[in-house]
């Protein structure tokens, strides 16, 4: 991955005046025959790649808090795929992580973060509502999806996305 400070990516910080139409992505040179793109491409780093298609699906929707974010990926031999591609890149983290409930570990270096999950249970109250696709700020790794906005992609048949309910999720 060639992204300017991606680290910032994480943290909620919108990239939508900044961002480098440079950046580009890879193929995973581990899965050679791995070489169609789909709708949906989720980056080793939980990164949500889309396709031009999502992006129009998900502009009709009107999300919240979302943005896009020019990126190229380039294939098995170096050579861009035919695009566009883009970044969907939440910002503003939701607070939304029910510590009551949730079984975790926060991480040994940055207590403001997670770095083992065994039970996650989120505060719906404590989430937007207008937000439909969303990073939780103590776990800003795992994009959360809202049901409506789930049967909305899967309706519009979108391709290369699992949907996890999070009370399934560990990490």
């Amino acid at each position: 991955m060639d992204f300017e400070r991606d680290f910032e990516l994480f943290d909620g910080i919108s990239r939508a005046s900044d961002s480098s139409a440079d950046a580009y992505f890879e193929m995973d040179e581990d899965f050679p025959d791995d070489i169609r793109t789909e709708d949906f491409i989720v980056e080793l780093t939980s990164l949500l790649v889309v396709s031009e298609r999502t992006r129009q699906t998900l502009d009709a929707i009107g999300m919240k808090n979302n943005e896009f974010l020019p990126v190229t990926i380039l294939n098995h031999k170096g050579r861009k795929e035919k695009g566009p591609f883009h970044i969907l890149h939440q910002v503003t983290l939701q607070d939304c992580i029910d510590f009551e409930k949730t079984v975790c570990e926060r991480n040994a270096f940055d207590p403001d973060l997670l770095s083992s999950i065994s039970q996650f249970v989120l505060d719906e109250r404590r989430i937007d509502p207008e937000v439909s696709l969303f990073r939780p700020r103590y776990f800003p790794y795992a994009p959360m999806f809202r049901e409506d906005l789930v049967e909305k992609i899967r309706s519009a048949g979108l391709t290369g996305i699992k949907f996890t309910d999070p009370s399934l999720f560990k990490y």
